[in-house]
């Protein structure tokens, strides 16, 4: 999952004021991604997406257990300190709920297609989104009606994807969306799905190269010879990360296309020649976690370096996660 820090949009935070000036210069004028930090992207669950955004946007504050219709009331209603407890609260809830029916036993709460309308209804409260404070909200309500099955829940998070950057600053939404629509493809009926192909294709003509990024990643759950041909292309940009995930999305969906730039990806090489125009694009632990993904998408294709070669590749090499991906990677083969 991608490495993400979101500042709260909400102006009623008390703890707001001072976050913008020191987000902008932790991040530094030489990011091109401000506040986002981008390793190889593998799209999660939805559900369990939002979850995670849920905690960054609101805080993952946990207060009091209502029941689901009254965290929604508050997450409308409420102020600050209620909204973010209650949305992590009906979040929460609806995963719990899945979970339980998954496994065959009682949900605590019963959240079926019953509450999708009271959803809308509180989702059309927020239509048209108009300013930043709305975002959060709009975005959890849109991503829990798809979740539950809803199309128009795709549709405002298909919507979400053409937010002015004077409502979106930072295209932090529309990465958000877009992440959450790949997510969401492989249970979308073939119509809403292609849809969401043409859009995220569409996507990655962007000048926005944080959008590119989430884009190739989203497609990697919308199979066929369309995203193929599309991911192809983007092997060739000019960024590095969007270049290996592009790779990494193309491997993910059995392609052997990108295997060379997974290979080049093992090395610290690529890494550093990007760290002499952008310093701070690749931390440490951005570039181990993408090394790791690098490896295991070379070991799905069932192109990893044999046994020998990587004792070699774990030898001397001072990064302690992906020396034990390695030598884990060398104990499999081992056990063959």
């Amino acid at each position: 999952m991608t490495e993400i820090e979101i500042r709260d949009p909400d102006p009623s935070d008390p703890s707001a004021a001072g976050t913008t000036s020191a987000s902008a210069t932790e991040s530094g004028p030489d990011s091109p991604y401000k506040n986002l930090l981008v390793p190889l992207v593998v799209v999660p669950a939805l559900i369990v997406m939002v979850l995670v955004l849920v905690f960054a946007l609101f805080s993952g504050v946990v207060g009091r257990e209502d029941s689901p219709r009254e965290n929604l009331e508050r997450v409308l209603n409420g102020g600050f300190n209620d909204r973010r407890q209650a949305a992590f609260g009906l979040v929460r809830q609806v995963l719990v709920y899945q979970r339980a029916r998954a496994q065959g036993e009682e949900p605590e709460w019963e959240i079926d297609a019953s509450f999708l309308p009271e959803l809308q209804a509180a989702r059309a409260q927020l239509a048209p989104i108009q300013a930043p404070g709305d975002l959060a909200t709009a975005f959890v309500l849109s991503s829990l009606m798809a979740t539950l099955g809803e199309p128009a829940g795709v549709t405002q998070l298909l919507e979400m994807l053409e937010l002015p950057d004077e409502v979106d600053p930072g295209s932090e939404y529309r990465m958000h969306s877009a992440m959450a629509l790949g997510a969401l493809a492989p249970d979308l009926a073939a119509p809403e799905r292609e849809r969401v192909r043409v859009a995220l294709v569409r996507l990655l003509a962007s000048s926005d190269s944080g959008l590119v990024l989430y884009a190739v990643a989203g497609l990697q759950k919308l199979p066929g010879e369309d995203t193929l041909a599309a991911l192809k292309g983007m092997l060739a940009n000019e960024l590095l990360e969007v270049r290996a995930s592009a790779a990494l999305s193309l491997a993910v969906l059995g392609d052997r296309a990108g295997l060379g730039l997974l290979e080049e990806m093992l090395s610290l090489a690529p890494y550093e020649a990007e760290r002499v125009s952008h310093p701070r694009k690749w931390p440490s632990p951005v570039v181990s976690e993408s090394r790791v993904k690098a490896l295991d998408a070379l070991a799905a294709l069932g192109a990893a370096p044999n046994a020998e070669a990587l004792r070699r590749l774990a030898e001397g090499d001072l990064d302690p996660n992906f020396r034990r991906a390695v030598l884990a990677r060398v104990s499999g083969e081992a056990a063959r």
